[in-house]
């Protein structure tokens, strides 16, 4: 009998090693989603930015984040590619840089006729955060690479979702990321409104669904992906 639950013990714990070896694999190591191939004569439509963009934690991911919610809602003539990647900031001093990853020139070479730009999640980190003048001036030189690319693209300018304190993610340090998402919200609404770029808000778009970010605070859920999708498809088609 010893033996036996011995025996159970231990493989649950290689289970929940296995299970932590994985969500390390898929979101603590920079995980991107493949890049699909646009359709001939549609509208190119790059979404820019990190693991809420590529769709980290979802289930059905490659049908449930926001990216492919949106291509659903806009139809066969638009090709919306998801150029997320994992844990990477728009700060070029972080951790782990957007700039550095190949999605980055990917994602210009795609030959977009729109960019989504929603990065700063992971900027608002302690490991991260490098103030809000270093995230500015490395917002506009993004804006303006973007701008400047010879297809000409009309550009985006995302505020990150909100970011909800649950379990033992609430304290100090979630309040500080709290503060430092919002500096960055107002920030980039002048920076766009300065460069006549467009914001979509998707921080007060999901200001008020809490039950949507319940696994972390920070990932939605399909629900949640949901209404970042129809936040941009209002956005998009008002124009």
């Amino acid at each position: 009998m010893i033996v036996t639950i011995i025996a159970i013990v231990g493989l649950s714990f290689l289970l929940l090693l296995l299970i932590a070896g994985l969500g390390l694999l898929y979101y603590g190591w920079g995980y991107a989603a493949t890049i699909t191939p646009s359709a001939p004569g549609t509208t190119r439509i790059a979404c820019v930015g990190d693991s809420i963009t590529c769709g980290a934690l979802l289930k059905n991911r490659k049908e449930n984040c926001y990216p492919a919610q949106l291509k659903k809602m806009l139809g066969v003539q638009y090709s919306v590619c998801n150029f997320g990647v994992n844990g990477h900031t728009l700060q070029k001093k972080a951790i782990r840089p957007y700039w550095d990853h190949k999605y980055f020139k990917a994602s210009s070479e795609f030959g977009p006729d729109i960019v989504l730009v929603m990065l700063g999640t992971n900027d608002a980190s302690k490991f991260n955060w490098k103030g809000i003048d270093a995230y500015t001036v490395d917002y506009r030189a993004m804006l303006e690479h973007y701008l400047s690319l010879s297809c000409h693209p009309v550009v985006y300018a995302l505020t990150p979702p909100t970011e909800f304190s649950l379990g033992k993610r609430a304290g100090a340090n979630n309040t500080l990321m709290n503060e430092r998402i919002s500096k960055m919200t107002e920030s980039i609404k002048i920076l766009a409104e300065e460069m006549a770029v467009d914001v979509i808000d998707v921080n007060a778009a999901t200001r008020n669904h809490s039950e949507c970010f319940r696994f972390d605070g920070i990932h939605p859920d399909a629900m949640g992906a949901k209404i970042i999708a129809e936040t941009v498809y209002t956005a998009l088609t008002s124009k």
